[in-house]
């Protein structure tokens, strides 16, 4: 049994879902993601995470539409994707400064003027748990560094989206993503912070 190997594959797993999360926060749901989704592999894994794909039609999709802009973008009532207006209120705070930091880090050739959306966070929280499955040396602390930074928040912006989702499929991946940044925490050994 090889512990290194298996510690990688658990990597590059867990960027995976952070990269279908950031999906999820950035993008409505399309037609050819619906599609996607209805694949056989994907229908499985949402049949384990208990979350029903609903089928794909012109109706269906302006539901997900309407659901996700009422969650995510307002007019009002709606839950902000943006750290700085979880941490500071308001938008482009410090958060900023940080994130670009961790820009420079993971990815030169990223614009400096990175804004601090949880899916743009969860990106790169991806790219560097790529990064490090992929890397021939064990795993460094950065990607605990930049869950405490800016993903640790994300758990309360789930709590509140869940509460404002109004389709089984916006309930059940947001109630999925609180539940994966819960154990998150306990990959990172930060059980007690809030």
């Amino acid at each position: 049994m090889n512990v290194l190997a298996d510690a990688k594959q658990e990597l590059a797993g867990r960027a995976g879902v952070y990269e279908l999360f950031a999906h999820l926060l950035l993008n409505e749901v399309d037609s050819k993601t619906l599609s996607l989704f209805h694949d056989e592999q994907w229908l499985r894994c949402w049949k384990d995470l208990e979350i029903e794909i609903p089928a794909v039609s012109e109706s269906g999709v302006e539901t997900l539409a309407v659901d996700y802009c009422k969650i995510f973008i307002g007019p009002k009532d709606f839950c902000p994707p943006y750290q700085s207006v979880w941490e500071d209120g308001h938008m482009q705070s410090d958060v900023i400064t940080s994130m670009n930091e961790y820009v420079e880090i993971v990815s030169s050739g990223a614009s400096q003027n990175i804004k601090d959306h949880a899916g743009v966070q969860f990106q790169m929280m991806s790219q560097i748990l790529q990064f490090e499955a992929a890397s021939e040396d064990p795993p460094t602390t950065l990607a605990r560094a930049f869950f405490v930074d800016h993903i640790a928040w994300t758990e309360h912006m789930f709590s509140l989206a869940l509460t404002l989702a109004e389709t089984d499929f916006y309930s059940s991946i947001l109630e999925s993503g609180k539940e994966f940044i819960a154990s998150e925490k306990s990959v990172f050994s930060l059980d007690a912070i809030d």
